[in-house]
């Protein structure tokens, strides 16, 4: 059988779903050896690296795509393109399928942040409303939706009137190496400055992630507690909130926040290891992966309190009101001063850990494909 993969988002450009679309397909890839995937990708996004992968298996064939997502060229010459490889079934790791594609088709939803959360993504009333026109085509015509978590199932249950059964919760895995030696952690501290224990965020700098209030917590913490620590804040600028660094920059102690923009695979496995532990103030996720992550290393989190992280963390995390500033400042200080809580913590958290991988991702994705086309695969 044809499964197409829309690739285009792959890449570190794409953030968490760029990360989603290559950890799956390299492992589809190795799981099913039987049936042909057609891989198709924006040469300006993917690196090579991932393409040289791919290209390696004899049942694949990579195809260039210059229809950037969310275009209007998506709409029209990727269609077209859809339509003439003429796919048995098509997965969509993102919302963005054209309306007009008629072939089958699999789609995964991340979350429904835009239905939930105000921004300036959003603020053109046009631009909403293709979003919306788009996410619910997909939905309504998909042969099954894949979400990867419960939390993300019920929104997309209640946002996009869908029964439940049509929505698969698959989790996502671990991607990044462990094994980091302390050479490693302490050339990624020497060259980002840093000499104090530290508190890590990973994500995108962005609305939803409540940023300005996390280091206005941060500030707080090291006002009425007086521990030296740094906040270490990894993650790319989002170019419609150019104001969150320099509002989460107004608070007396600027010179503990240390903003490193996007890093390596290598950097960032080095900045997992070093760390104390991992906090995230976000208001609204579908999954939380740089969490996960991060307990894969055994770290400790201090989290918001909402449905999502408490499903994905479990026991491995203290949870905050993300609105409360002296809540947050509060768990702080008891994951520092607390050395025997901590240790506990460090240990459930590297348990729950084992849960996330991207081989059960990948095989139990195959199984949505084979059920999609009636176990003819």
């Amino acid at each position: 059988m044809k499964i197409g993969i829309d690739a285009r988002m792959m890449g570190s450009a794409s953030g968490g779903i760029g990360r989603y679309v290559f950890e799956l397909v390299k492992k589809l890839l190795v799981h099913d050896a039987i049936n042909n995937y057609k891989i198709f990708f924006r040469p300006k996004a993917a690196d090579s690296e991932s393409l040289d992968f791919f290209g390696k298996f004899s049942n694949v064939e990579l195809i260039p795509s210059n229809a950037r997502h969310y275009s209007l060229s998506e709409q029209t010459s990727f269609l077209k393109q859809l339509n003439n490889v003429a796919c048995d079934l098509v997965h969509f790791p993102n919302f963005n399928v054209p309306l007009y594609y008629q072939r089958p088709f699999v789609v995964t939803i991340h979350d429904m942040v835009h239905h939930k959360i105000g921004g300036a993504k959003k603020t053109h009333f046009l631009h909403f409303a293709a979003y919306k026109k788009v996410m619910e085509s997909a939905a309504k015509n998909s042969r099954a939706i894949i979400t990867v978590s419960e939390s993300s199932k019920e929104d997309i249950v209640k946002y996009l009137n869908v029964v439940p059964r049509k929505v698969a919760v698959i989790y996502e895995g671990v991607s990044v190496n462990s094994q980091v030696s302390s050479e490693q952690v302490e050339s990624v501290k020497k060259k980002f400055y840093l000499n104090k224990p530290y508190f890590l965020f990973v994500g995108v700098l962005e609305r939803k992630k409540n940023l300005v209030s996390l280091t206005r917590a941060f500030d707080i913490f090291v006002k009425n507690y007086g521990f030296e620590m740094d906040m270490v804040l990894v993650g790319k600028q989002d170019l419609h909130y150019p104001e969150i660094k320099y509002k989460a920059l107004d608070i007396k102690n600027r010179d503990r926040l240390v903003f490193t923009g996007a890093v390596s695979d290598g950097d960032l496995a080095a900045l997992y290891r070093g760390a104390y532990c991992y906090v995230s103030a976000s208001l609204h996720e579908g999954f939380g992966l740089p969490g996960v992550e991060a307990m894969s290393f055994g770290l400790p989190l201090i989290v918001s309190n909402t449905n999502v992280f408490n499903e994905i963390y479990d026991n491995a995390a203290v949870y905050f009101d993300p609105l409360n500033l002296e809540d947050i400042a509060a768990k702080m200080n008891l994951l520092v001063s607390d050395r025997q809580f901590y240790e506990s913590l460090a240990q459930k958290s590297f348990i729950r850990s084992k849960n996330f991988d991207w081989n059960n991702t990948a095989s139990q994705t195959l199984k949505i494909y084979k059920e999609c086309l009636g176990e003819n695969i």
